[in-house]
């Protein structure tokens, strides 16, 4: 009885033991999610907080920790941003190179960690990478390219100033070959090329300045919108906003400020959404199963690199409204210049005028007003007009002469 006793305990004992272990086995399978680390050049750039928006969103619904730092666009910040999240055990890093002649070191040292390494709109020279997301710049500088062309005069001479951004950045280099493809197809045409290796505006207004001593320009094509900001403000200042024509890519918010405010002319839309929503699957894809749906293939030195090309847009101030959504929530909202008292509607005048000589693209600009009038005895009439209204005045009809026109 005593050993039938214990053998009872005993399997009591296991039943209670047993279970126990099962769920300890189960729950050591349980596979916690990757940590992905994005080290960008500068969160203050409008596209940079586009795409951060579009990540955490993305990451937050799928319970992956995002790592983010930010270089503040100083080259030294972001080699102690890389070593960062390296000891934060992050297996991909999204990077987006402060000085692109730096890519190729940042990336070695990734490498060397064994960890994954995407590139975000740069590519740098002769570099193993896992991934490449950028937007199409060579759609970007044929866009404005084309946009210049078609707004200044057939067949007559034009000076165009390419601002070309760093050329040691392929997104710059790019665009700007691009841009000059399509404008040396155009005999008129004079082209002048300046780079900006910081992307300073203080610096592209300079070069604007320098310009214009040599002679008049017709057109300024610049490869970021940081640069047209210094352009606008030494146009604005010797009175030449509706004499030059001006188109950048990048919309950033100053940019597209100036466009509603009628002082700038085009944007190339470079589209930030959707690289966020690019970057964030690459890297996903590469931290969770080592691959990625990629749709193309890019060379780079001795390598063949994976890559998603964005498609861009062009941004008028007709279709303005197809960046709401996407600026919404990324900052404030762009501040209109305001125009000095009584410039207003002679500038807009001239500036329509000036894209109606072209004859192709020029029409397409003219912004049009319809007017419903309806009378105290009840008719009604609608004019449509070209041009918008600054102001309606109503006298009645049979007064002295000259009274009703004005």
């Amino acid at each position: 009885m005593r050993l039938a006793g214990k053998i009872v305990a005993c399997c009591l004992i296991l039943a209670l033991i047993v279970p126990g272990c099962r769920k300890k086995e189960g729950a050591a399978k349980i596979t916690p999610q990757p940590r992905i680390g994005f080290a960008l050049a500068d969160m203050r750039r409008d596209g940079n907080r586009v795409l951060k928006r579009e990540v955490t969103a993305r990451a937050g619904k799928d319970g992956v920790r995002v790592l983010w730092r930010d270089a503040k666009n100083d080259p030294m910040q972001q080699e102690s941003d890389i070593e960062t999240l390296l000891k934060q055990k992050v297996k991909v890093v999204v990077l987006q190179p402060v000085d692109p002649r730096a890519g190729p070191a940042i990336i070695r040292r990734l490498a060397t960690a064994r960890t994954r390494v995407i590139t975000l709109e740069t590519l740098p020279a002769n570099s193993p990478l896992d991934g490449y997301v950028a937007s199409d710049h060579a759609r970007a500088g044929e866009l404005a390219a084309r946009f210049v062309t078609e707004r200044l005069p057939a067949g007559k001479p034009a000076r165009v100033l390419l601002l070309q951004g760093d050329t040691a950045d392929s997104m710059a280099r790019e665009i700007a070959a691009a841009a000059q493809a399509v404008l040396g197809g155009v005999p008129s045409l004079s082209v002048e090329a300046s780079e900006q290796p910081r992307y300073d505006p203080a610096a592209a207004g300079a070069a604007v300045e320098e310009a214009l001593a040599k002679g008049p320009v017709d057109a300024v094509i610049a490869t970021d919108s940081r640069l047209i900001v210094g352009v606008l403000d030494v146009l604005r200042t010797r009175g030449l906003l509706e004499r030059v024509i001006t188109v950048s890519a990048g919309a950033n918010r100053d940019a597209l400020g100036a466009l509603l405010a009628g002082e700038h002319d085009a944007e190339v839309d470079v589209r930030p959404d959707l690289l966020g929503r690019y970057l964030y699957d690459a890297a996903l894809g590469l931290a969770r199963d080592g691959r990625w749906n990629y749709d193309t293939r890019v060379a780079s030195g001795d390598y063949s690199i994976p890559a998603r090309i964005v498609p861009v847009r062009l941004i008028r101030p007709e279709n303005t409204f197809l960046l709401d959504e996407q600026l919404k929530g990324a900052g404030p909202p762009p501040r209109k210049q305001e125009r000095p008292s009584g410039e207003g509607g002679q500038e807009q005048g001239s500036r329509e005028g000036r894209g109606g000589e072209q004859g192709q693209g020029g029409a397409e600009g003219k912004k049009k007003t319809k007017l419903k009038i309806t009378t105290r005895e009840g008719k009604t009439v609608e004019v449509e007009i070209e041009g918008e209204v600054k102001k309606i005045e109503s006298t009645p009809a049979g007064g002295p002469a000259g009274e009703g026109g004005r």
